[in-house]
């Protein structure tokens, strides 16, 4: 992929070609990517023909940036196709490209006609709830391609639909194929609407479209819960006429023709090894689940084969540390299944226990397996049992991780990564792990134009940063020193700011301030705890005595 570690190596006029190819070939980047390729692409002007470029990369400009290429309302035509999500939802460059959007289209108020929401695309995925009200159905269409939505949002979006006021009318009007259009909705949907969307809709929806909807399991499983049977009598066996057969079994609407009691009570006598990778896809609520795993306990008292845990699925939310106790786990492909569908980390960390206590090796695999999002669970035994050189293999990012955890992973990857020192690719490499390294190892970085992102330099080890002079910090970040300033009322930024002479950063030349000035101290107030009661009841006796251990001193002072 590309890096900015390589992209560094390269002239300008270079860089710019790349980036066009890769608008031709549809190349993904994320957002440290486009900002460092934006930096390199603007190195020497902005260019005259940014359509030709990624629209993401418009992401990283102004409409006043495009204007040799095109006017606003062609920008933020752009931008409404582009990969808004390459920026966090909250940001600030969000909430400024939505506002210049809607200055650049003149709307008044808070109504959006079809044709501005057509403009703006997938920034409708960040207007407010009372502009989704005052638009009506205009914006419905935009809407459902959003990934996410605000709780004022969802309201709107439901106010709207009872409303019945919009090109697709009323829900008890609606068919199949308007629910595959608004399908990106449907999880906002509440018991009110969902029950006045006609039955016959709903199934030949899931028949039909659901497979191929942006929905996930748990959110068709709404949907389902609305067609299920309401009748909850506990079964005494399986009802005439609802045996489950090879037909069900291969019925991706199977949960909706059971209740939770009569699901119990059909599996019985049922072998469902053979199929429970696949029905776990289908659409279960969570107390149909809950039966299901209920029939494997019956099944497998002693603990599940380990043929049955790559094939768990959905099931894993309701696994026990106790259940995970019972399983052979004895290859990283299995821990890979088990963890890929992301459990709670208590469970998560049940399994990969369970996996290094059966004494196998975390090698590029497990460590995979376990990613960024479980890697801070392993304590310092199971980090030290880590062979070096699976380092090569393996992505992990330990910034969010305890400072041990990040120091040990840190001597790691140094050591794996130590025979590509000198290349440019080191810096690509060791970077998720710098929040770990000493000074003297940052320092070795200055001379080797890393261009090292400011929110990297915020996560080293506090101790290494703040013995960083600002020349070394310049040499850090390169082409992102910019950066900084707007960095510098955070923390740690700030109190590396308010250590160094104020000299020393003006010569930066990026508008940092707060630093000391020649002949004073700056003192970073550290943090401390509340004295208890006990030494607030000494202190306070102290200050009682201290005007009769004043007058005894003067009056020694006087005698003497």
């Amino acid at each position: 992929g590309f890096t900015c570690a390589t992209a560094n190596e390269m002239e300008a006029g270079r860089v710019q070609e790349l980036a066009k190819v890769m608008k031709k070939k549809n190349v993904k980047l994320g957002e440290d990517q486009l900002s460092c390729l934006v930096k390199m692409v603007m190195l020497h002007g902005i260019p005259k023909d940014l359509d030709s470029y990624p629209k993401d990369l418009l992401l990283f400009l102004s409409p006043s940036d495009y204007a040799a290429t095109g006017s606003c309302r062609q920008y933020f035509a752009n931008i409404g196709k582009a990969n808004l999500d390459v920026l966090q939802r909250e940001s600030s460059q969000r909430k400024q490209l939505l506002m210049e959007a809607l200055a650049c289209l003149k709307i008044p108020g808070m109504q959006v006609n079809e044709e501005d929401a057509d403009i703006l695309g997938r920034l409708v995925c960040d207007l407010g709830g009372e502009y989704i009200r005052s638009s009506g159905g205009n914006l419905l269409k935009q809407l459902s391609q959003c990934d996410a939505f605000l709780p004022d949002q969802e309201e709107a979006i439901r106010s709207v639909i009872s409303s019945g006021n919009t090109t697709f009318g009323p829900p008890v009007a609606w068919s199949a194929f308007t629910l595959n259009e608004l399908s990106g909705l449907i999880p906002v949907f509440d018991h009110s609407i969902l029950q006045k969307i006609p039955k016959n809709a709903l199934i030949l929806w899931l028949k039909n479209f659901a497979r191929d909807s942006p929905l996930s399991r748990e959110q068709l499983a709404t949907v389902v819960e609305e067609l299920r049977p309401t009748r909850h009598k506990r079964a005494d066996g399986c009802p005439p006429g609802k045996e489950i057969t090879e037909v069900i079994l291969n019925d991706d609407l199977m949960p909706i023709y059971y209740t939770p009691e009569e699901l119990h009570a059909c599996l019985k006598n049922v072998s469902l090894e053979n199929h429970l990778s696949q029905i776990l896809t289908y659409p279960f609520s969570v107390p149909q689940l809950a039966v299901l795993k209920r029939y494997l306990d019956e099944a497998y008292p002693d603990g599940y084969p380990e043929s049955l845990l790559p094939k768990l699925g959905q099931l894993i939310f309701f696994i026990t540390p106790e259940d995970v106790s019972k399983w052979k786990i004895t290859s990283a492909d299995t821990l890979t299944v088990l963890l890929k569908n992301e459990p709670p980390d208590d469970e998560a960390s049940a399994i990969i226990k369970r996996y290094v206590g059966l004494g196998n090796a975390l090698n590029a695999t497990a460590l995979n397996a376990i990613g960024t999002r479980y890697v801070c669970l392993l304590n310092a035994a199971e980090l030290n049992m880590i062979d070096s050189n699976s380092f090569k293999l393996a992505s992990l990012n330990p910034s969010a991780c305890s400072q041990l955890t990040k120091d040990i992973l840190y001597a790691k990857a140094k050591r794996a990564f130590s025979d590509q020192h000198y290349l440019p690719a080191y810096y690509e490499l060791i970077e998720p792990y710098l929040g770990g390294a000493p000074a003297v190892d940052l320092r070795s970085l200055v001379k080797d134009n890393v261009n090292m992102k400011v929110s990297t330099l915020a996560k080293l080890r506090r101790d290494s940063l703040m013995s960083l002079t600002p020349s070394e910090v310049q040499g850090l970040l390169g082409m992102n020193l910019r950066d900084l300033e707007i960095w510098q009322y955070k923390s740690p930024i700030r109190e590396w700011v308010q250590m160094q002479k104020q000299s020393e950063l003006d010569k930066l030349h990026v508008g940092l301030t707060g630093g000391t000035q020649e002949g004073y101290m700056n003192i970073v107030t550290p943090e401390f705890q509340l004295p208890s009661s006990a030494s607030l009841g000494a202190m306070a006796m102290t200050l009682h005595l201290l005007p009769a251990l004043l007058i005894s001193f003067l009056m020694m002072s006087g005698l003497s």
